[in-house]
Parts: structure tokens; sequence; C-alpha cells
């Protein structure tokens, strides 16, 4: 195909890597080239598509332009894929454990590129591009509605063994994806379509896309640091990256909601391009918000990890990322894995009105009348700096360097 006119957004479809893949390519805030390509279903490709499997930006550094370029590491991994967790709920013989893992021996969180993705590209003008992939994502909840209680966070009553109380239910997933011309950034919005649930209080869940890996720093350096913010900032402060790595999580975010990692030159993260007031995302519990490694449990680390370690424990990160990549029998080892993700409370699918984050209840609509869960985020991918990049994307406000949703 041939080149477009200058500071245009140009699709083809080349094979990289030995994959049929959408290439979409574009015009930065800087007047440098960046692409995205993403893997095809079928078109001969092995496994399933709908994901990144390619990413490149350029910088100018003493006059000479490099491009970097992040791959995945084989052709059934890459980014952008969903990703769902079950909440552990209560049983009534006294197991908490999920509906899929104890009464179906199933994944509860199975990986969406697991599952066939239909595609469709949007026609768009010159200086645009969008394209949308989707998926039927399975989600195992209660046929009746289930009683909660907010105070202890389990089920009540307990939930029973016999599995006909259960269903699994089909949630169709969209994954949109936008470029715009003189934008650093692709958007991704998410919509989670739950209109085969009959109503609130049958099935729980977080939402983790877009989810994955890409090896950013194009080469095998350790994680340095990790970054987030949501009601405060987080930040590790030893590097590199392992268990016992000290941390801050107490300041506040004047920014909007953010998650990266650090490896080399270069960081990779996501950030939501709204003020944090108005986030479409409700935090998981966690009692590590708002402390530092000093003070989160007196300075004594996670105290339910398998081996004794200061950061927060795995389950208390608000966006999955690094903390399932670290060796488990090795607190103070790094880990060269770029694994990276969105998070949430697990209890969307509810009725509940409001969520506790562990300092604070937060108003919530787990379950909205249109049984629509729509959520905006900005992937990020550039030359790290002081602070990290995806703090300053999120602090700097207005149109966050991301493309908008327009195709025409």
């Amino acid at each position: 195909m041939a080149a477009g006119p200058a500071k245009a957004v140009v699709l083809d479809e080349p094979t990289i890597n030995g994959l049929a893949v959408y290439r979409y390519s574009w015009t930065d805030s800087k007047g440098l080239k960046r692409t995205v390509s993403f893997k095809k279903e079928g078109a001969g490709n092995t496994g399933h598509g709908g994901f990144i499997v390619r990413s490149t930006f350029q910088y100018v550094a003493s006059g000479v332009t490099t491009t970097v370029t992040a791959n995945s590491s084989s052709a059934n991994e890459g980014f952008g894929y969903f990703v769902s967790h079950e909440r552990y709920r209560k049983f009534s013989d006294g197991a908490s454990a999920t509906i899929a893992g104890k009464i179906f021996k199933k994944d509860d969180s199975p990986l969406g590129r697991g599952f066939t993705a239909s595609t469709y590209v949007f026609p768009t003008p010159a200086n645009r591009g969008a394209i949308r992939f989707r998926v039927n994502y399975p989600r195992y909840g209660t046929v009746n509605a289930a009683g909660y209680n907010a105070n202890t966070g389990e089920d009540s009553p307990p939930l029973g063994t016999n599995p006909a109380i259960y269903k699994l239910y089909t949630l169709p997933v969209t994954v949109y994806w936008y470029f715009a011309d003189g934008a650093d950034y692709p958007r991704v919005v998410t919509k989670v379509d739950m209109a085969e649930v009959p109503g609130p209080d049958r099935v729980s869940f977080d939402l983790r896309g877009p989810y994955g890996k890409l090896d950013f720093d194009a080469g095998s350096n350790p994680i340095k640091f990790a970054f987030w913010g949501d009601r405060y900032r987080f930040a590790s402060i030893t590097t590199p990256l392992t268990r016992n790595a000290t941390w801050t999580w107490n300041q506040t975010n004047t920014g909007a909601r953010y998650t990266a990692l650090v490896a080399g030159a270069h960081e990779m993260g996501l950030v939501e391009p709204a003020p944090l007031a108005a986030s479409k995302i409700n935090d998981g519990y966690s009692v590590a918000r708002g402390k530092t490694s000093q003070t989160y449990n007196g300075g004594g680390g996670c105290t339910d990890a398998g081996i004794p370690q200061l950061l927060p424990c795995d389950w208390e990160w608000p966006y999955q990322s690094a903390q399932y990549e670290l060796p488990q029998d090795d607190s103070n080892a790094p880990t060269t894995s770029e694994k990276i993700a969105w998070g949430s409370t697990s209890l969307y699918g509810m009725s509940l009105t409001a969520t506790y984050d562990g300092t604070r209840s937060v108003p919530f609509t787990g379950f909205p009348a249109s049984k629509l869960l729509t959520y905006h985020v900005c992937l990020v991918f550039g030359r790290t700096q002081s602070g990290g990049l995806a703090r300053a994307v999120a602090d700097a406000g207005g149109t966050y360097n991301c493309s908008d949703t327009k195709t025409q």
C-alpha cells in the first residue's frame, strides 16, 4: 500500500514476525512516526487475534532519530485483550473460592486472547483511524440474586454448592482502538455488555483489560520502577523492582488514574483520560493505600505473602502489573517480564451504591441500568522521565496527548 500523505493515519496489512497484522501508522505531536500492529484473527495466523503484537515510537537525541520497537514474546502473546477475575465468594461449606473454580473446576479469569475475535475496521478520514475487536467472554454467576454483606465483604447468606443454582453467562466485550494524527497515544475504549444477566447480584467481577505483555524496553532489562495513581500516588524507590523494594503510596493524586512500568530507558503505561473525580473505575480494598513501606503493617510488609516482602500484597495492587511476575522464592530478585493491565474492584455486577477502598467509601455503579460498563484508557509508550512519563501525562489533563473517539 502506498504511503499516505504527510500527517495522516495510515492503515496497511503487512506480515510482521510471521503474523498477518493490521498496522496503524501516524505522526505524533513531535512530528515523529508511531505504529501499532494488531494480530489478525485467522488470515493464516495460529491462535486468535485482536491484540497488539508490535508497537514503535521514535525519539531524537543529538540530532539522531532512533526507532524503539516493542514486540510480543510469541505469536500468541501480546497486549490489549480483556481479562476479568471473578470475586472470591463465601460458600455454605466454609470455603472461600470463585464459582468457576469451586463449582465447575474452570479458570475464573480466562485470557481474552483465547477467544475468537470479530473485527471491524472503521472507515475514517486521513487524519484518523479506528478498529474494533469483540469477544464473547464467559462469566459464572448465580441464577438468582445473591445477598452481600458490605461490612464483611462476603456473601450473606453463603452460597450453596449445588451446580444447579449457578449459570454461565456470556458477556460480549468490545474493545475499540482510536488513533489521531498529532496525538502520541492511542485511546482504548472497553465495553462490557451484561445484557444476558437478568439483574444485579448474580455476577461479580473486576476489569483488567487492556492486559498483556510487550517487550517495551526492546531488551532484557529488569523492571526498574513501578508507578501508579489512584487516589494516592504509588512509586517504588529502590531499584530494580523486587518484593523488598521500598515505596510510597501516600501522596495525593491531583491528576488522572495511571499505572506504568519502567525498564531500561523506556516506559509503558495506561492513563485514564479524565480527572480522578470523573473516573469510571472503583478500586478494590487495600490496607496499604495511603501508607509507605515504613508505615504499612508497621514496616513489616505484606503479612499474607508466601515469603516476606515489603511491597503491598499482590492482591492489594489497584492495577495488575509486575506483582505476579516477581519471583515467588526470592524477595530480592527482579523480573524482566513486562506485564501491565488495568484494574478495579471485583464488585462489578453488584447493586452496591458505594465501595470501600481501605480508607474511605466511594460512590459506585456496578450494574448500570443500561447493563453496559464502559471505560477509557490511553496507551502510553515512550522514553521515561523523572517521576514517570505516565504520571506526567495524567497530570497534564486537557487532551492527555491522546486520541479522541471521532471517526468522521
